[in-house]
């Protein structure tokens, strides 16, 4: 008898591992279908994203940049020109947080921040060989890139313009993969300082 039981459960005890081995099995399956269905949804939501996107863009936007006073979004953070952007010079080091608009006007529609430094390189200081800038554009909903960004780099404020021509490198979310440059002018007709306005037209393409 004691040998039946024992034949018996062992017969119990492998169909219990059988099946366990199967639940297992199916679940693999079902994770791995799971996997390859969202893999084949990122894909199309690229390729769709892809197919909406043009081959070049051309973007106007004003920079809003106020550069002394309470409410100031540049700050000369090192060397001279610290409180009186209009004493910097060979070294002066700064740092800027500033609005990128729709339009020239205080009241136009926010699109993006503007986030980066700029550093005076010649010695005979911003009016002998301007300001060199690296500069990232985080749009906002408002803007229809939400969350994208554009990263831009070069010389402001040289004697060779204006219009001053910067690098666009590259940029993220809905620019991915574009590049190109900037034309950047001053925009006399609404800058009052401390209030300075600058014309952006943007050029990218992929």
């Amino acid at each position: 008898m004691l040998g039946l039981r024992t034949i018996h459960w062992s017969a119990v005890s492998t169909s219990s591992s059988d099946y366990a081995t199967t639940i297992m099995a199916s679940s693999s399956v079902v994770m791995a279908y799971t996997l390859y269905a969202l893999f084949c949804i990122c894909t199309l939501q690229k390729m769709a994203l892809a197919q909406d996107q043009p081959a070049s863009l051309h973007l106007t936007y004003y920079v809003h940049e106020i550069r002394y006073g309470p409410n100031a979004t540049l700050l000369a953070a090192a060397g001279t020109g610290q409180g009186n952007f209009s004493a910097a010079g060979w070294g002066t080091f700064s740092v800027f947080e500033n609005a990128l608009k729709e339009g020239p006007t205080a009241d136009s529609k926010l699109v993006a921040n503007i986030t980066g430094t700029g550093v005076i390189t010649t010695i005979g200081g911003l009016p002998s060989g301007g300001i060199q800038i690296s500069a990232e554009h985080i749009f906002n909903e408002a803007s229809g890139y939400n969350d994208s960004s554009l990263t831009i780099t070069g010389t402001l404020s040289s004697p060779r313009g204006p219009p001053w021509e910067c690098i666009v490198p590259g940029g993220t979310g809905y620019f991915r993969g574009y590049r190109g440059y900037v034309l950047a002018e001053p925009y006399a007709a609404t800058t009052v300082p401390p209030l300075f306005v600058d014309k952006w037209d943007i050029y990218i393409s992929k």
